[in-house]
């Protein structure tokens, strides 16, 4: 395991995605490499990091609409001073299970995001910016035949709980508008 994280982290630091910061260890002969986050990572990780309760309310889909889903997201820091969300959800919307990699690219000045969900495979998936309070994720994808504008927003951020608006249009038409509420688990506070 430590083998594949030290590859992992230098795969991701060599690629540019995963800015690393190396402190020496006090009082040490050899230099450690202590991962540190960068302000832009410390502040996703106190937004974010811990386990909460789900609930998505489908309001606009083409067969989904009116359908919702429960289950748990857990938050935590991994190699490279990334943020991974293990997500699991089920209801009558289907199952839904996905994992997701956060990192910030200093050049872009932007968190990047990179999702595997059930058998849809995986792709990055938008840039993420803070405009005040909240953090927007914002990408393009095709869908049936046209490109298709979609937003996640994450808004009224408390340590106790945050939405997560996710809307999708194309043709100047609303397709897609899913909320989920996410509650802190267990009276968890960061």
């Amino acid at each position: 395991m430590m083998k594949t994280s030290v590859a992992l982290l230098a795969v991701l630091s060599v690629a540019g995605l995963a800015p690393v910061q190396l402190k020496e260890a006090a009082g040490s002969k050899t230099a450690s490499a202590t991962l540190q986050p960068s302000p832009e990572m410390q502040k996703l990780s106190d937004a974010f990091t811990g386990n909460w309760k789900v609930s998505e309310k489908f309001d606009v889909s083409s067969t989904l609409q009116g359908k919702n889903r429960q289950g748990t997201a857990s938050f935590r820091l991994g190699p490279g001073v990334s943020l991974i969300e293990d997500y699991k959800s089920n209801g009558s919307a289907g199952e839904l299970n996905s994992v997701a990699l956060f990192w910030w690219d200093e050049s872009a000045r932007a968190y990047r995001l990179f999702t595997c969900a059930n058998n849809y495979g995986c792709q990055l998936r938008g840039n993420l910016t803070w405009e005040g309070d909240k953090l927007v994720n914002s990408w393009q994808e095709e869908v049936n035949g046209q490109m298709a504008t979609f937003t996640d927003s994450f808004v009224d951020i408390s340590p106790s709980a945050f939405l997560q608006i996710s809307e999708g249009s194309a043709g100047g038409k609303t397709i897609w508008r899913v909320i989920t509420r996410h509650t802190r688990l267990n009276g968890e506070e960061h």
